[in-house]
Protein backbone atom coordinates (compact mmCIF):
# COMPACT_ATOMS: atom_id res chain seq x y z
CA UNK A 1 0.00 0.00 0.00
CA UNK A 2 1.57 3.30 -1.19
CA UNK A 3 1.53 6.19 1.37
CA UNK A 4 -0.89 8.07 -1.05
CA UNK A 5 -3.42 5.28 -0.13
CA UNK A 6 -2.71 4.32 3.47
CA UNK A 7 -5.85 4.43 5.90
CA UNK A 8 -6.50 7.24 8.71
CA UNK A 9 -6.26 6.16 11.74
CA UNK A 10 -9.52 5.16 12.41
CA UNK A 11 -9.87 7.56 15.42
CA UNK A 12 -8.74 10.62 13.35
CA UNK A 13 -11.34 9.62 10.65
CA UNK A 14 -13.73 11.89 9.85
CA UNK A 15 -16.40 9.66 8.29
CA UNK A 16 -15.69 6.98 10.96
CA UNK A 17 -17.31 9.88 13.44
CA UNK A 18 -19.87 11.44 11.16
CA UNK A 19 -21.37 7.63 11.19
CA UNK A 20 -22.17 7.90 15.10
CA UNK A 21 -24.64 10.63 14.40
CA UNK A 22 -28.06 9.85 14.40
CA UNK A 23 -28.54 13.44 12.96
CA UNK A 24 -26.86 13.21 10.37
CA UNK A 25 -27.39 9.67 8.68
CA UNK A 26 -30.45 9.08 6.31
CA UNK A 27 -30.22 5.98 5.56
CA UNK A 28 -28.59 3.17 6.95
CA UNK A 29 -27.91 -0.90 6.46
CA UNK A 30 -25.65 -3.71 8.49
CA UNK A 31 -22.44 -2.10 7.01
CA UNK A 32 -22.86 1.22 4.98
CA UNK A 33 -24.79 4.42 5.96
CA UNK A 34 -25.22 7.53 4.27
CA UNK A 35 -25.85 10.89 4.41
CA UNK A 36 -26.47 14.24 2.59
CA UNK A 37 -22.89 16.07 1.43
CA UNK A 38 -22.74 19.46 3.38
CA UNK A 39 -20.87 20.79 0.20
CA UNK A 40 -23.35 19.61 -2.06
CA UNK A 41 -22.79 20.47 -6.12
CA UNK A 42 -27.16 19.42 -6.79
CA UNK A 43 -29.83 19.19 -4.71
CA UNK A 44 -29.68 15.67 -2.91
CA UNK A 45 -26.08 15.03 -3.63
CA UNK A 46 -25.52 12.21 -1.01
CA UNK A 47 -22.51 10.44 -0.15
CA UNK A 48 -22.86 6.70 0.83
CA UNK A 49 -20.17 5.73 3.08
CA UNK A 50 -18.95 2.00 5.11
CA UNK A 51 -19.53 1.94 8.56
CA UNK A 52 -15.88 0.17 9.53
CA UNK A 53 -13.05 2.36 8.00
CA UNK A 54 -11.99 1.30 4.33
CA UNK A 55 -9.94 2.97 2.27
CA UNK A 56 -10.93 1.62 -1.56
CA UNK A 57 -13.58 0.45 -3.32
CA UNK A 58 -11.05 -1.97 -4.26
CA UNK A 59 -10.86 -3.66 -0.42
CA UNK A 60 -14.99 -4.47 -0.32
CA UNK A 61 -15.49 -8.23 0.04
CA UNK A 62 -18.41 -9.76 -2.46
CA UNK A 63 -20.26 -9.27 0.74
CA UNK A 64 -19.52 -5.93 1.08
CA UNK A 65 -20.42 -4.90 -2.92
CA UNK A 66 -23.59 -6.60 -2.26
CA UNK A 67 -24.34 -4.52 0.44
CA UNK A 68 -23.23 -1.70 -1.13
CA UNK A 69 -25.64 -1.82 -3.77
CA UNK A 70 -28.26 -2.26 -1.67
CA UNK A 71 -27.40 0.98 0.08
CA UNK A 72 -26.94 3.00 -2.95
CA UNK A 73 -30.27 1.38 -4.71
CA UNK A 74 -32.38 2.57 -1.45
CA UNK A 75 -30.32 5.55 -0.45
CA UNK A 76 -31.78 6.67 -4.69
CA UNK A 77 -35.09 5.65 -3.93
CA UNK A 78 -34.93 8.32 -0.02
CA UNK A 79 -33.10 11.05 -2.52
CA UNK A 80 -36.51 11.01 -4.53
CA UNK A 81 -38.55 11.55 -1.34
CA UNK A 82 -36.45 14.57 -0.09
CA UNK A 83 -37.85 17.86 0.25
CA UNK A 84 -34.74 19.56 -0.55
CA UNK A 85 -36.09 23.19 -0.14
CA UNK A 86 -36.58 22.45 3.74
CA UNK A 87 -33.19 20.62 4.04
CA UNK A 88 -30.63 23.28 2.18
CA UNK A 89 -32.71 26.03 4.04
CA UNK A 90 -32.17 24.25 7.49
CA UNK A 91 -27.80 23.52 6.48
CA UNK A 92 -27.70 27.34 5.29
CA UNK A 93 -29.03 27.82 8.26
CA UNK A 94 -26.86 25.97 10.58
CA UNK A 95 -23.56 25.70 8.26
CA UNK A 96 -20.39 23.18 9.54
CA UNK A 97 -18.21 26.94 7.76
CA UNK A 98 -19.07 29.24 5.44
CA UNK A 99 -18.08 27.31 2.42
CA UNK A 100 -20.64 25.00 3.25
CA UNK A 101 -23.25 28.00 3.67
CA UNK A 102 -22.50 29.21 -0.10
CA UNK A 103 -23.12 25.13 -1.43
CA UNK A 104 -26.38 24.92 0.42
CA UNK A 105 -27.22 28.72 -0.23
CA UNK A 106 -26.60 27.69 -3.88
CA UNK A 107 -28.83 24.72 -4.19
CA UNK A 108 -31.62 26.95 -2.71
CA UNK A 109 -31.15 28.85 -6.61
CA UNK A 110 -30.92 25.68 -8.34
CA UNK A 111 -33.43 24.54 -10.97
CA UNK A 112 -34.68 21.08 -9.90
CA UNK A 113 -34.71 22.40 -5.82
CA UNK A 114 -38.23 21.59 -6.12
CA UNK A 115 -38.21 18.84 -8.84
CA UNK A 116 -37.45 14.58 -8.73
CA UNK A 117 -34.39 13.69 -10.09
CA UNK A 118 -34.12 12.91 -13.94
CA UNK A 119 -30.91 10.56 -13.51
CA UNK A 120 -27.88 10.30 -11.72
CA UNK A 121 -24.18 10.71 -11.82
CA UNK A 122 -22.59 7.68 -9.00
CA UNK A 123 -18.77 8.78 -8.32
CA UNK A 124 -16.06 7.61 -6.09
CA UNK A 125 -12.44 9.21 -5.98
CA UNK A 126 -9.81 6.45 -4.93
CA UNK A 127 -6.74 8.38 -4.54
CA UNK A 128 -5.59 11.72 -3.80
CA UNK A 129 -4.96 11.77 -7.79
CA UNK A 130 -8.61 10.91 -8.20
CA UNK A 131 -9.67 13.71 -5.64
CA UNK A 132 -10.28 12.07 -2.34
CA UNK A 133 -9.93 14.09 0.39
CA UNK A 134 -11.06 11.98 3.10
CA UNK A 135 -9.19 8.48 3.11
CA UNK A 136 -12.13 6.38 3.96
CA UNK A 137 -14.04 4.99 1.03
CA UNK A 138 -17.29 7.07 0.04
CA UNK A 139 -19.99 6.94 -3.18
CA UNK A 140 -21.13 10.31 -4.23
CA UNK A 141 -24.79 10.31 -5.78
CA UNK A 142 -25.11 13.02 -7.46
CA UNK A 143 -28.79 13.78 -8.90
CA UNK A 144 -29.16 15.03 -12.12
CA UNK A 145 -31.44 17.25 -13.20
CA UNK A 146 -32.99 18.13 -17.23
CA UNK A 147 -31.08 21.57 -17.94
CA UNK A 148 -28.80 21.75 -15.34
CA UNK A 149 -25.56 22.03 -17.47
CA UNK A 150 -26.31 23.00 -21.47
CA UNK A 151 -24.93 19.45 -22.82
CA UNK A 152 -24.33 16.71 -20.39
CA UNK A 153 -23.27 13.98 -22.76
CA UNK A 154 -19.78 12.65 -21.43
CA UNK A 155 -20.99 13.18 -17.93
CA UNK A 156 -18.15 12.30 -15.92
CA UNK A 157 -15.62 12.75 -18.50
CA UNK A 158 -15.66 15.98 -17.80
CA UNK A 159 -13.59 15.67 -14.79
CA UNK A 160 -10.61 15.77 -17.05
CA UNK A 161 -10.84 19.46 -18.59
CA UNK A 162 -11.70 19.12 -22.38
CA UNK A 163 -11.91 15.52 -22.29
CA UNK A 164 -15.80 15.22 -22.26
CA UNK A 165 -17.34 15.58 -25.28
CA UNK A 166 -16.01 12.66 -27.41
CA UNK A 167 -18.64 13.30 -30.37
Amino acid sequence: MSPETKPEKKDSCFFCEAGKDPEKVIYENELFYAQLDRFPITPGHTEVIPKKHIDSLLDLTPEEWTLLQVAITETVHLIEALDFKKIYTEFADKPINEKSAWFCQQMLKHPGINKKPDGYNFGNNDGEAAGRTIHHLHIHIIPRFNGDVEDPRGGIRHIIPGMGNYK
